[in-house]
């Protein structure tokens, strides 16, 4: 049983409690080892506080990552040192040990927010690490206050919290005695009461309980389980594909047993922020503690409301009605049965949808009918799926010249079924799931003119591109193109949950209302309170990050590493548009081959078809989109996906 030692302030005998647990693990024969992988106050490099764990044990001698002079919160000592302190080294440090000792006390540096660098706090590695932690306090007037404060925050950042040591105490003290009443009526897991004078020898005596008797309550990942009852996405049941049991995520990293994987995925373009972003934590917590769901139909209420405000900001100008749903393929749904509506008040002979192959809108049945008929990966639905209109992909990339010429087919299809087409749908620049395919603007600007020629509605499906993925809120605003329809799922909620929206614009929603009728869909989770407080928190970091820029310069970097797998002979094309990256290579990959690669090479990207790609989280560093560009390259370098 491994152990974080935190405190509720500096200078609360942190040390002292750490080497009295190793002292107790050692007593009970246990393989355990006392490690500080960040302390400042040293002097001339000579860490202090590894003295104490050697007085333990001389063989517990392993002196900090960093170890700092001045005696100062650690960000500060860094600097004067000329250091910067970077969490993912702390982090692989500590796994070290994790990976080579049983049981490995971690002791931190001060309080829960000493920040480690002007972005990152001591909190950040606790989390990262995952271990239950041991909280210290310095049991004298204020404690309570500084106690219940930081068991709180450890709490609403998931960090299991077993046991309380009250340092210094003082038996004669009545306010000493009040605390410690006070915590044990508050506080669930066990108190350990150390007074002042003890020493090590007679504190681990009082911790050997604590020691021998607590079993960390971590969730078992039972894989065999998995296997035999639970589908994923596009895999059989007869023959699953491997599935890594995942223990927790942080920031750009996924931690699987015995692995930490960078993420290039987004957990499939959602969670743009990587995991665990403080503020979308206090928005989950604040909305459960006041409203988890509520029926939309007859009540509304403010996260509704404020979302509604804050996407109003950020959509394209004339995009005013909004229609919350459950998923982006639930959306697709919703933006077709609007634009079935809408001409049925119109023009009821309008009734097919027109869109390009290539496309992917999604699952359901209504979406499945609109994804290209072969590489929409719904071909065997073919039978029963209604017949709708499909033009060709578009020949020309994106950021390349335009060729009038190809837009002759469009014309012709649009003719020729004008009396019929009710609406446009397509994935606005960027084909996702259907190939990763970028295409130009113009197609957009041409399909814009000839709806408003024929009466049709245009749908920009923007579940994958929304949210910033171009360097831009929406792919719409890249195009300069605005439709009538807009679908947007995926990274509305940064991954936190399953949540979309289908906005209109207001003549879209007034004709849909027309001859007294409603629009026909009501889905039972409709603006769930939860998923609008999450969806509000989730846009208001992604303008707090400076997305645009951070956006810009990922493409830059990405076009830069990627460049070299031009050069393989495998590789057809090497596609970049702003923080999507792609390698087409000339045969269809083999899924669980290469992501074992990937693993084994401490990334998580997932390939299909021919397209291997990623998409990576804004935070991403250089170093961290180099690892990823590096994977892909090494993956088809030695043919790991064949």
């Amino acid at each position: 049983m491994s152990l974080f030692i935190t405190g509720t302030d500096t200078d609360v005998g942190k040390t002292f409690i750490t080497a009295s647990l190793l002292k107790a693990y050692l007593d009970l024969g246990k393989d355990a080892v006392a490690i500080k992988p960040v302390q400042s106050g040293c002097e001339n490099s000579d860490a202090l506080d590894t003295k104490v764990y050697k007085s333990v044990n001389p063989n517990n001698n392993f002196s900090p990552l960093y170890a700092l002079n001045l005696a100062t919160s650690p960000h500060l000592a860094a600097k004067a040192d000329g250091v910067e302190i970077e969490l993912e080294k702390c982090v692989n440090y500590c796994n070290e040990f994790l990976s080579n000792h049983k049981e490995v006390l971690v002791e931190g540096a001060g309080g829960l927010f000493v920040p480690l660098n002007d972005n990152q706090t001591m909190i950040d590695l606790i989390k990262r690490l995952d271990l239950p932690t041991v909280l210290v306090a310095s049991n004298k007037l204020g404690a309570i206050n500084h106690t219940i404060l930081s068991l709180k925050t450890l709490k609403n950042y998931g960090i299991k919290t077993p046991l309380l040591v009250l340092n210094l105490s003082d038996e004669k003290s009545e306010i000493s005695r009040s605390n410690i009443e006070y915590l044990r009526l508050n506080f669930k897991g066990e108190i350990v009461v150390i007074n002042s004078g003890e020493s090590i020898d007679s504190a681990s005596k009082k911790l050997l309980n604590f020691v021998k008797n607590f079993k960390p309550n971590t969730q078992k990942i039972d894989l065999e389980f998995d296997k035999n009852h639970l589908f994923h996405p596009y895999t059989s049941s007869i023959s699953p594909l491997k599935s890594y049991g995942v223990k927790s995520a942080n920031g750009s990293y996924i931690e699987v047993e015995g692995k930490t994987l960078l993420d290039g995925m987004c957990s499939w373009w959602c969670a743009y922020g990587g995991y665990n972003i403080p503020s979308i934590n206090s928005s989950i917590i604040k909305q459960i503690n006041s409203l988890s769901h509520i029926m939309f139909g007859g009540f509304t209420h403010a996260p509704a409301i404020n979302l509604g405000k804050k996407l109003l900001e950020i959509l394209p100008k004339g995009m005013d009605k909004i229609f919350y749903c459950d998923s982006g393929s639930v959306s697709v749904e919703v933006a077709l049965k609007m634009a079935i509506q809408y001409q049925q008040n119109k023009d009821p002979n309008k009734n097919k949808i027109l869109t390009i192959l290539g496309g992917y809108h999604g699952d359901t049945f209504g979406a499945m009918g609109v994804c290209d008929p072969t590489t929409g990966m719904h071909s065997m639905f073919g039978g029963i799926l209604s017949k709708q209109i499909f033009a060709p992909k578009p020949k020309c990339k994106f950021g390349e010249i335009f060729d009038e010429k190809t837009l002759k087919p469009y014309e012709e299809i649009i003719s020729k079924n004008s009396d019929k087409i009710a609406a446009i749908i397509v994935e606005p620049l960027v084909q996702g799931a259907g190939g990763m395919w970028f295409y130009h603007e113009n197609y957009l600007k041409f399909l814009r003119k000839k709806c408003d020629e024929i009466g049709a509605l245009l749908i920009f499906d923007e579940v994958a591109t929304g949210f910033g993925r171009l360097g831009e809120y929406f792919a719409s605003s890249v195009a300069g193109v605005t439709p009538d329809i807009m679908c947007i799922g995926k990274a509305l909620t940064a991954g936190y949950m399953s949540f979309a929206a289908t906005i209109c614009t207001k003549d879209v929603a007034d004709t849909i209302c027309q001859n007294k009728r409603v629009f026909m869909h009501g889905p039972t989770f409709m603006a769930n309170p939860l998923a609008c407080s999450v969806a509000l928190a989730s846009i208001e970091y992604l303008q707090s990050i400076n997305f645009k820029n951070r956006v810009k310069d990922i493409e830059k970097e990405l076009k830069f590493e990627l460049e070299k797998c031009k050069k393989l002979p495998e590789v057809v094309d090497v596609r970049v548009f702003g923080a999507i990256g792609v390698v087409e290579i000339d045969s269809e990959v083999n899924v669980e081959k290469i992501q074992e690669f990937f693993v084994e090479n401490g990334v998580w990207i997932r390939p299909f078809g021919k397209n291997i790609y990623t998409m990576p989280q804004f935070n991403v560093t250089k170093d961290e989109l180099k690892k990823l560009c590096d994977a892909i390259y090494e993956s088809i370098k030695t043919r790991s996906y064949k």
